[in-house]
């Protein structure tokens, strides 16, 4: 009986991965096609990278989720978000883009009639330029974000940030780095009004190995107002567990605070997720 249960729920990992694995070749053969003489390597840590020679090395992931309810409650959705790091010899450049869209099928009990509405529309993008000096540890960075959400407390989130950051912790490929500094925002409420002002940034990265093949990753970022306007906060806990070689399944949880929502709307949002990634 038991080896039933586990040849039948091997099988049905085995067609989820297989699913996943197709879509994630789109993005490996996009890779591809920029014709750059890359090959993936692996440091002394075991970390695997691709090796662009003269323009440093390259490392990164791509996490994909899917949502599918059927029965009396019909939805579907998607998430995705991919992080790339290009470190060279005196830069290292982080890039972050994510997205998450989820539609529900909605059947009116007075007319019966069927219609999808989007219950949830979420993207952003994020880079960060840090440039080394004195020693590898400590750097001066410069950053831009923008975020939208149709459904959040605010439409519209952008940012400008120049500062300074310290890796106070690293041995192989574990880490913390501390970031802070000024900067500018713009921001475009739930009800159409916006305001700009000067904000100052705060940043906690962390990513520690638990056991072989298992990270993880703790980032926090936060946007003081310096003009007594809406501050902001994002937290990001994340769990990645290997599957088999550059696949891993992650497990997440993200929580945006918004200290000074207009009306009645709720100063917190969460997310959590679970994902295929595969990692480059």
């Amino acid at each position: 009986m038991q080896s039933a249960m586990r040849l039948a729920l091997a099988r049905t990992l085995n067609h989820i991965f297989s699913k996943a694995s197709a879509t994630l070749m789109v993005a490996t053969f996009a890779m591809a096609s920029l014709q750059v003489s890359a090959e993936s390597d692996e440091d002394n840590s075991g970390e695997k990278f691709i090796d662009l020679g003269y323009f440093g090395t390259v490392t990164g992931d791509i996490e994909l989720g899917f949502l599918f309810i059927g029965g009396n409650t019909d939805a579907k959705g998607w998430r995705v978000n991919t992080e790339m790091v290009h470190e060279l010899e005196y830069f290292r450049n982080r890039y972050n883009v994510y997205g998450r869209v989820q539609e529900n099928r909605v059947r009116n009990s007075t007319t019966n009639e069927v219609s999808r509405i989007t219950s949830a529309k979420r993207y952003g993008f994020s880079g960060q330029s840090n440039y080394k000096f004195l020693t590898g540890t400590q750097t001066v960075f410069g950053r831009g974000a923008y975020a939208y959400d149709m459904f959040g407390a605010f439409r519209q989130q952008g940012s400008a940030v120049v500062g300074y950051a310290n890796r106070v912790y690293e041995r192989q490929s574990d880490y913390l780095d501390l970031e802070t500094g000024p900067g500018m925002s713009y921001q475009e409420s739930a009800a159409g009004n916006t305001n700009r002002g000067l904000v100052w940034f705060l940043a906690l990265n962390l990513e520690q190995t638990l056991y072989k093949g298992s990270r993880f990753r703790q980032t926090f970022e936060g946007s003081v107002s310096l003009d007594g306007e809406n501050s902001v906060f994002i937290s990001r806990s994340t769990l990645t567990s290997q599957v088999n070689g550059r696949m891993s399944m992650r497990m997440s949880f993200i929580a945006r605070h918004n200290s000074r929502p207009e009306g009645r709307l709720k100063t917190m949002d969460t997310e959590t997720a679970a994902s295929l990634v595969y990692s480059f």
